[in-house]
């Protein structure tokens, strides 16, 4: 009986979540607006007033034209309210690609440039007329970028955060307050780069409350975690989440009830990746053939252009010996016979 109790105890140090790294499961996650503001807020670090969730949002596929292959994109786009330092309010705009391979980098950018161009109605008092006008204004755009897959190894951390940092060049000095131009012209950026969950030492975090927080909820997505009888779940210790993640965890545990397909889907992805994956092979694979062709055709063209410096050289040996034997009176019957030359060519020696 002490054995079944210490099971069932064993049992409930852990925890079972569908995988977040699919998209059919983050997708799901983030139409919670409590678990979608945590998530943001966190890896953000500013508190979040208000979030919509934009219905522009979607898992687009196109055609590489390069490959003739389908490329997934997936996307989800955010309005959200936040409170800044100084007590006053900022609209943001938040857009988070999540990729499970490696792809385009100019993919991403035109995404961004897209919603770089959104603008929002705002109303100002004009100084002279103190009428009240209204305005298109720029909303700051921050990308969040959520990678199954590392883009550096120079230092192998789990989070790029790209910052603007307005400095002066001459007087080298740093400006701190918003300026129209320049913040409404620029972004920051967040990169995750999840296989180096594991690259984190407990010491680069502990004493740091944002750290700690941001590690505990991408522990979430360890894909080290994956149960190997189902890749499609997360078995995951239970302590190593505190209480601000209960939200998103409890969540993710009703995804299966409340997504009956939810399985069914996430064998999709998997069937679209290893296709995907199937047919880079196969690029590579052709990429290579073509080129030991392009090699082995340079390599006849250098053998070609060898023969045919030979035979010149040859020629010329051959002229410069008729040419001897044409001054030393030999016949041209002669030299014809031992130089193959034309009694024409000889002639004109």
């Amino acid at each position: 009986m002490a054995t079944k109790d210490t099971n069932i105890n064993k049992q409930d140090n852990y925890i079972i979540i569908p995988n977040p790294i699919y998209d059919v499961v983050f997708k799901y996650l983030m139409e919670d607006n409590e678990s979608a503001k945590i998530i943001i807020s966190t890896l953000i670090n500013e508190k979040i007033i208000h979030l919509q969730f934009d219905p522009i949002s979607h898992a687009q596929t196109i055609i590489d034209p390069d490959k003739d292959i389908p490329i997934k994109l997936f996307h989800l786009d955010f309005t959200a309210t936040i409170a800044l330092p100084d007590g006053t309010e900022e609209l943001i705009m938040i857009e988070i690609q999540k990729a499970q391979r490696v792809s385009d980098i100019f993919r991403f950018k035109r995404y961004i440039s897209a919603n770089f161009q959104k603008k929002q109605e705002t109303e100002i008092i004009d100084p002279e007329t103190q009428a009240v006008k209204k305005i298109n204004k720029p909303i700051r755009l921050i990308p969040i970028f959520i990678l199954n897959f590392r883009i550096e190894t120079e230092i192998n951390d789990l989070i790029i955060k790209i910052n603007r940092i307005k400095t002066g060049i001459f007087k080298q000095a740093v400006l701190k307050k918003h300026n129209e131009f320049i913040d409404n012209l620029s972004y920051d950026m967040i990169v995750v780069q999840l296989p180096n969950l594991h690259n984190i030492e407990k010491s680069e975090y502990k004493n740091d409350k944002y750290k700690t927080k941001l590690y505990s909820m991408l522990k979430l997505f360890d894909q080290q975690a994956k149960i190997k009888e189902n890749t499609h779940r997360l078995l995951l210790l239970r302590s190593t989440f505190p209480g601000f993640l209960e939200r998103i965890i409890n969540r993710l545990k009703s995804a299966d009830s409340d997504y009956p397909d939810l399985e069914e889907q996430m064998n999709v992805e998997d069937e679209y990746l290893a296709e995907l994956e199937e047919n880079r092979n196969k690029v590579t694979f052709y990429k290579q053939k073509i080129e030991q062709k392009d090699q082995e055709l340079v390599q006849k063209d250098k053998e070609l252009m060898k023969n045919k410096q030979e035979l010149e050289h040859n020629k010329q040996t051959i002229i410069d010996l008729a040419k001897i034997l044409k001054e030393s009176g030999v016949p041209i019957e002669k030299i014809q016979q031992k130089t193959n030359l034309s009694n024409e060519d000889i002639k004109k020696l």
